[in-house]
This record gives structure tokens, C-alpha cells and sequence, in this order.
């Protein structure tokens, strides 16, 4: 048992709460086992070889009814709602310990994606900049329920003031953190598929303590899945390329590319664009710039405000080719230089208002920026939706920040062949990008 933040919270892996519950499991070994005694299902995984704690070890889940939750657990506040569940903040009643419980509703979701969720956690949570589950794992009449430590501070994409960003001490310590969680999981050969501020728990204000979250969407390298329809801003051209059909291969080149678009975010309060794709056109813009050779004279106009050191960072984590992106620990030797330049980022405003009258060139709302940094302490902030849709070529504005989710009208998120995922939050629409429902500030 820790104590952070005044919140005491227990620390504890899977691998102890699947030896505790080998013994409680009427199936045995393999198997998914109810203490309704319903039927049973073995916990698949896609890339042959699978991941040990799920091929190898049993998960028993035990039924509990909500007189049950209400007996163990006081309730303290609802953390989050969404269409697949919900996020509750209790504490034990025994042990005064507060966690998270992520209630997932069993209409939305099978229980073997629910379970692949909790075991891969605990597999992960090892390391201390990924989010811990706890030995708690149940299920309702209608829900399937596991608990997980508490994060008192919310999630990353609250604190990014729009249009402004974070202090670059700030986002220097949350590259490395970011950095050392994506370079344990891809050491295990797991891809996390979904690295976006909104999964990115902190227990501070200031990100002295970060933690990764959600692996709804984690994969195991080599592993072919389909790609939904739409995009958001994290994803990697190769994958806004890929066919519906034969979809993709999963490697870690694609956290990469999501890692290196959230340093972006978090340095400036806007995406670089909303697609990577040629209809996009800041996008298009930028792989004009690479295809050129990266020259100093002509940065793209949403670059101009760093480095040449953090530009050359960004290069590798932005290469077009998956090849040629760095791995994500090379990141570190950049920590050391400054990323943004307070010259630059001035003389690229008095450009921008020139080129806004012009309306040949790029309006961007970080122009008035700095008057408005002052907020960025604040609780919350508004994050507007964007003013121009992608590939419009005039007057354009970078993309605000806003929680964005792929989604589905068949499948939720993405599915692997011969098994289905879904996850909290993630709503089933023909829209090609939603709004992220509450759920995902928590969890």
C-alpha cells in the first residue's frame, strides 16, 4: 500500500491476483471461469505467440450483487460516464483504500476483451509509469468490473491550455516518462495503439508523476487487424492508408508516430492536423517540407516555433516511412536542448498576420497565444471545436484539441481477426470521429 497525494492506494500486479484466483476457477487452467457458473471461455490473443499471463494462467471472476459493491465499497463520486460504462472513485470499507472501479456493461463488451484488458494491465503495471491494477475483478447483473489506482490529478488533456501548451519543463518530464512506459511495453513486444493525452493519468498537476492508461487497444507486435473507418490526428498515415480488408500490421513504429504528434500537442495546445493524409493540408504542407529535405529557409507553418534541435527530433518521430522512425527512448538526448524558441515563435505570429490578409497562408490562433498563458493553471479549460475542416487551403486555422475517438458502425474501435474489441467510451456512429465520452477522463 502507497500513499500519494494524501490518497493511500494499493500497488499490486496481476500475476499475484491470477495466483490468488487459480484456485477460485471452475474451469481450470485456459479457461475464464464465473462464479455464476457460466459458460467458460478460453482468453484468445492474436500473434501466435501470446501473451503468458493469458495463455498460461487463469482469470476467475466472481459475482457480486450491487448490495455486494455497496457492503465492500463506499461510493465517493462518479470519475466518469460513457456509453460502455463507467468510472466510480469508492474506498474500501475495510481498508479505507481509495481506487477507480471501471464498470464495463455486458451488453458492450465480451469477456474476454474485458479480461485481456485487466491481465494486460497487470502485466505492464510492473513498471512505475503505467497504471496499476488492483486485486479487485467482479462482475454485476450487468456489468463486467475491475479496480485500478487512483489518479487524484485527471488526465493530460486537462491541463493543455489551447492554443498555448504546456511549460516546456512540463512536457519534458512527461516525454520521459511517456518514453520509458512505451519503451517497457514495446520491449515485451506489445504496441499500445491508442497513446493520446486523454490516456495519460497524472497525480500531479505539475506531471512530477504520469502514468500510461487504457490498453484496450494493445496489441502484440506482428499482429494483422483491421483498421475502422476515419482517423484522428494519432494516427499514422500508414495505417489512415491501409485497406479496410486487408488492414495492417502492428508495429511500434505506430506509438512512434502517436508519441511524436502528443509532444506536439502538448508544446503548442493544437493538433498539426487532423489527418495524415494528402486531403489534409497542414499535413500535406509538412510532407512537402520532409520530401524537400527539411529546409531552414521554408518551415512549414506550424513549425516555425521550435528548434532546430526539436524540428530534427520531430523529423524522426515523424518520418512517412515506419522504417525510419526512431525508437520512442531516443528521444531523451533532445530533453537536454530547448525545443521551443521565443524568437521564432514571435516572428512566426508577425508572419502568420500577414499572411492573414493575404489569405494565401495560415491563421493561427497561437498568435494571441501568450496574452492567454496565464490560465494555463487553471482546473479546466475549453477546448473549441475546429473552424475549418481538413484540406481547405484558405484561412486556415490549426486544429484545437479536442477528445477524439475512431469509431465504428460495424465494429467497435478495431478488430482483430477472430475476435471482436470494444472498450468504455467508445461509441458505435457512422460519424468518423466522435467526441470521447467522460469515461475516458478516468480511465
Amino acid at each position: 500500500m502507497q500513499d500519494h497525494g494524501g490518497d493511500r492506494q494499493v500497488a499490486s500486479s496481476v500475476p499475484h491476483s491470477v495466483k490468488a484466483s487459480l484456485s477460485l476457477s471452475p474451469s481450470g487452467p485456459g479457461q475464464v471461469g464465473s462464479g455464476r457458473g457460466s459458460p467458460t471461455s478460453k482468453v484468445g490473443y492474436c500473434g501466435g505467440g501470446g501473451v503468458p499471463v493469458e495463455d498460461m494462467q487463469a482469470l476467475a471472476i466472481t459475482s457480486l450483487s450491487a448490495a455486494d459493491v455497496a457492503k465492500h465499497y463506499e461510493h465517493i463520486r462518479k470519475l466518469g460516464k460513457g456509453t460502455y460504462g463507467k468510472v466510480d472513485l469508492v474506498a474500501h470499507r475495510t481498508q479505507g483504500t481509495k481506487m477507480a472501479l471501471k464498470f464495463v456493461t455486458k451488453s458492450k463488451t465480451k469477456l474476454k476483451s474485458f479480461l485481456r484488458e485487466y491481465s494486460l494491465t497487470g502485466t505492464l503495471s510492473c513498471s512505475p509509469f503505467i497504471i496499476k491494477v488492483l486485486d479487485v475483478l467482479f462482475e454485476t447483473e450487468d456489468s463486467y468490473v475491475f479496480g485500478q489506482e487512483y489518479a487524484p490529478a485527471g488526465d493530460l488533456f486537462d491541463i493543455i491550455p489551447p492554443q498555448v501548451g504546456l511549460p516546456e519543463e512540463m512536457v519534458k518530464r512527461c516525454m520521459q516518462q511517456l518514453g520509458l512506459a512505451l519503451d517497457f511495453m514495446h520491449s515485451k513486444n506489445l504496441v499500445h495503439r491508442d497513446v493520446k493525452p486523454e490516456n495519460v493519468l497524472l497525480f500531479d498537476r505539475e506531471c512530477r508523476r504520469i502514468k500510461l492508461a487504457d490498453f484496450g487497444m494493445t496489441r502484440r507486435v506482428g499482429c494483422r487487424v483491421k483498421r475502422v473507418s476515419g482517423t484522428i490526428p494519432y494516427t499514422a498515415p500508414e495505417v489512415c492508408r491501409a485497406s479496410r480488408v486487408e488492414g495492417f500490421l502492428v508495429t511500434t513504429s505506430l506509438d512512434v508516430w502517436a508519441f511524436g504528434v502528443l509532444v506536439f500537442c502538448m508544446l503548442t495546445g493544437n493538433f498539426p492536423w487532423e489527418a495524415a493524409l494528402p486531403a489534409d493540408a497542414f499535413y500535406e504542407e509538412f510532407r512537402r517540407w520532409q520530401r524537400a529535405g527539411c529546409p531552414t529557409a521554408a518551415y512549414p507553418s506550424q513549425w516555425r516555433r521550435f528548434t532546430d534541435d526539436a524540428l530534427r527530433m520531430f523529423q524522426r518521430l515523424l518520418a512517412a516511412e515506419p522504417e525510419k522512425r526512431c525508437g520512442v527512448k531516443d528521444v531523451f538526448c533532445f530533453v537536454k536542448y530547448e525545443l521551443v524558441s521565443e524568437l521564432r515563435r514571435r516572428a512566426s505570429c508577425r508572419a502568420k498576420r500577414g499572411e492573414r490578409s493575404s489569405s494565401s497562408g495560415v491563421c493561427s490562433a497561437s498568435c494571441t497565444s501568450n496574452s492567454s498563458s496565464s490560465s494555463s493553471s487553471s482546473r479546466s479549460h475549453r477546448h473549441p471545436e475546429p473552424s475549418t475542416p481538413p484540406g481547405t487551403t484558405s484561412l486556415l486555422r490549426p486544429a484545437p484539441l479536442k477528445r477524439s475517438v475512431l469509431s465504428d458502425t460495424h465494429s467497435p474501435q478495431e478488430e482483430s481477426p477472430g475476435q471482436h474489441h470494444s472498450s468504455p467510451g467508445r461509441e458505435k456512429t457512422k460519424s468518423q470521429m466522435v467526441m470521447a465520452t467522460a469515461i475516458e477522463i478516468c480511465v
